[in-house]
């Protein structure tokens, strides 16, 4: 029996060399653009999609980007209702 044990726990998963949020953020305006017989267009847009969102997500990674996200982002919005607020500096007990 074989059991793969992987060396880095919280790496993300991968396909081909991208990491899955960059690889889905490529290739979904590529597969419209080829459902919809506009390939050149999708890559156009796959790309810069794809360049955009590098630079939003830098060295952080996504958890710098959920990070910014829960920082900027008024607490009104959404997912981030269940969370506390940002805005306070320090809780008394």
């Amino acid at each position: 029996m074989l059991v793969r044990i992987e060396q880095r726990l919280q790496d993300q998963a991968r396909f081909f060399v991208l990491p899955a949020d960059e690889a889905v953020l490529l290739g979904l305006p590529i597969m419209m653009g080829l459902l919809g017989r506009a390939i050149f267009t999708g890559v156009i847009i796959g790309v810069v999609a794809w360049t955009i969102w590098r630079r939003v997500k830098g060295e952080g990674g996504l958890e710098g980007v959920a990070a910014a996200a829960y920082w900027y982002i008024p607490s009104t919005m959404g997912f981030f209702k269940a969370l506390p607020d940002s805005a306070v500096e320090r809780w008394e007990a």
